[in-house]
C-alpha cells in the first residue's frame, strides 16, 4: 500500500462528511434514528477525525517535515538521512518509518494555531476540539453524546474546512464543495471582474455567494443547484432580483425581456413579464440554478418546472389545452375574471369603442400542467440556446434535467 498524506487526509474527510451527510438524510425521515443510523454517525465522526488529523499535518509538512514529527530522536535522524540518499518524498517511505512517531490530533490543531499562518478562527478551534473528544468517548468506551452536540459540531464545518485546506495547502487539495473553492478566493474574483468592467457579472456572483451560506445549497463554477423546496428558491430569487432583470424563455416560445418572479406561500410561482403585461402562473415543483464559471461572460440559467395543478371548480369549463387564461381589470374594486364571454367584450370595448375609458389591465394565465416551464437568464449576460434545452427536456422532470446539466458542465471544468 502506498498512499500519501494528502490522498490519505482528503479520503477520510470525503467519506467522513459523505457519512454525515447520509445520517442527516436519515435522521429527518424519522422521530428517533435506530442504532445503525448512529452506526453511521460512528463512521462520519471517526473518518472526519482521521482526516481532519492527516491534512492538519500536512498544512504543517509544506512548511517543515520536522512540524510533524514528536521527536526527533535517532530513528528520525536515520530515516532522514536516508530519505535524502535515496530521493523519497518524506521519511515514511524509509526503512524506520513504523519506528517514527508523529505528533498527536491536538498537538498538530495547536502547531497550526501557532505556526500554519492560515484562517484557523476561534470557532472553528473549538469545533475541531470538541470533535476530538466526541471522536475519543467512541474510541476508548461506551458512547453516551446528545445528538444535537454533534450536530453543532458539523454544522457548516466542512465547509470551514474546505476553505481552511484549500488556502493553506493549495489547488492539490480538491474541495468537498465547488463553492468552497469560490468562497476562498472570492476577494481575487471580485477584483478580476471590476478590473475586466464585468459590473453585472460581478453582481451576480455577489447575489449567488450570499444565498449560498444562508439556504445551504452550495454549487462552484460549473455547477448545479436543485432544489424542490420553495421557500429556498424564494431566497434565491428575493438575493437575485435586488439589482438584476431576467429574461424567460417558456416551453412554448413565449417570451419577455423584463421578467419579475414571485413565489407566493401557497407554493405557485408568478412570472410577471413587464414587455408583455402579462402575468404567468405555475404550481411549483423544483428549481435548478446553473452557475456558470466566474471569469466568463455567461448568465446563471434557472430553470422552472411546473406541477400539475387544478382549477376552482366554477373556471373548470373554461380550461383549454392545460391552461387557464384570464384578465385582470385593475379598477377600483379590481376585476379578476376567466370568462371568455367577459374577456371578449372588455376587449371589443378597448378596441371600438371610442367613449370607453381603457382601465389598466393585463392578462393571466394560469398553466396546470407538470413540465419544464421555462428558463430564465440576467439581462445584460450571454446565455445558451434555450429553445434547443426545452425541446430536449419536453419528457424530463426536473430532476432528470439537473442531472444531465450536471455531467454536461462538468465536461466543461
Amino acid at each position: 500500500m502506498d498512499i500519501d498524506m494528502l490522498n490519505n487526509g482528503m479520503d477520510s474527510l470525503t467519506k467522513g462528511f459523505s457519512s454525515y451527510l447520509k445520517y442527516e438524510r436519515i435522521a429527518k425521515e424519522k422521530e428517533t434514528p435506530t442504532l445503525e443510523d448512529y452506526f453511521v454517525l460512528k463512521q462520519a465522526v471517526l473518518s472526519t477525525h482521521h482526516g481532519v488529523e492527516i491534512l492538519l499535518k500536512c498544512i504543517l509538512n509544506k512548511k517543515s517535515e520536522f512540524l510533524i514529527i514528536d521527536e526527533i530522536d535517532l530513528n528520525y535522524k536515520e530515516a532522514y538521512k536516508e530519505k535524502i540518499q535515496n530521493g523519497y518524498r518524506s521519511v515514511f517511505q524509509t526503512s524506520k518509518a513504523q519506528k517514527i512517531h508523529t505528533i498527536t490530533y491536538e498537538e498538530a490543531l495547536s502547531r497550526v494555531k501557532y505556526f500554519g499562518g492560515n484562517d484557523l478562527t476561534e470557532e472553528i478551534e473549538k469545533k475541531l476540539k470538541n470533535l476530538n473528544t466526541v471522536r475519543n468517548a467512541l474510541t476508548h468506551a461506551e458512547a453516551v453524546i446528545a445528538d444535537e452536540d454533534i450536530e453543532k459540531i458539523f454544522n457548516k464545518l466542512l465547509l470551514d474546512l474546505d476553505v481552511l485546506f484549500l488556502r493553506a495547502i493549495g489547488n492539490e487539495y480538491s474541495t468537498f464543495y465547488g463553492y468552497s473553492e469560490i468562497k476562498a478566493n472570492y476577494d481575487s474574483y471580485m477584483t478580476f471582474l471590476s478590473e475586466h468592467q464585468m459590473t453585472i457579472k460581478k453582481k451576480a456572483l455577489a447575489a449567488l455567494f450570499s444565498i449560498q451560506e444562508k439556504t445551504e445549497q452550495y454549487s462552484g463554477q460549473n455547477e448545479v443547484i436543485y432544489t424542490e423546496n420553495s421557500a429556498v428558491a424564494r431566497k434565491f430569487l428575493k438575493s437575485l432580483q435586488k439589482e438584476l432583470d431576467f429574461g424567460m424563455d417558456l416551453y412554448n416560445d413565449w417570451c419577455s425581456g423584463k421578467t419579475k418572479i414571485k413565489i407566493t406561500e401557497d407554493g405557485h410561482v408568478s412570472f410577471w413579464a413587464d414587455d408583455n403585461k402579462g402575468d404567468y402562473i405555475i404550481k411549483f415543483k423544483s428549481m435548478i440554478i446553473c452557475v456558470p464559471s466566474i471569469a466568463s461572460n455567461e448568465s446563471p440559467i434557472i430553470i422552472f418546472e411546473s406541477d400539475n395543478d387544478q382549477v376552482e371548480p366554477e373556471y373548470k369549463d373554461y380550461v383549454l389545452d392545460d391552461r387557464l387564461e384570464g384578465l385582470c381589470i385593475q379598477s377600483q374594486p379590481q376585476i379578476i375574471t376567466y370568462n371568455p364571454e367577459e374577456m371578449h367584450d372588455f376587449y371589443m370595448h378597448c378596441e371600438y369603442d371610442e367613449a370607453f375609458t381603457i382601465p389598466p389591465h393585463y392578462e393571466i394565465v394560469r398553466f396546470l400542467k407538470r413540465r419544464i416551464f421555462g428558463c430564465f437568464n440576467i439581462q445584460g449576460l450571454s446565455y445558451w440556446d434555450f429553445h434547443k434545452l426545452l425541446h430536449q427536456a419536453e419528457n424530463m422532470t426536473g430532476k432528470q434535467v439537473a442531472e444531465q446539466l450536471k455531467r454536461s458542465l462538468a465536461n466543461r471544468s
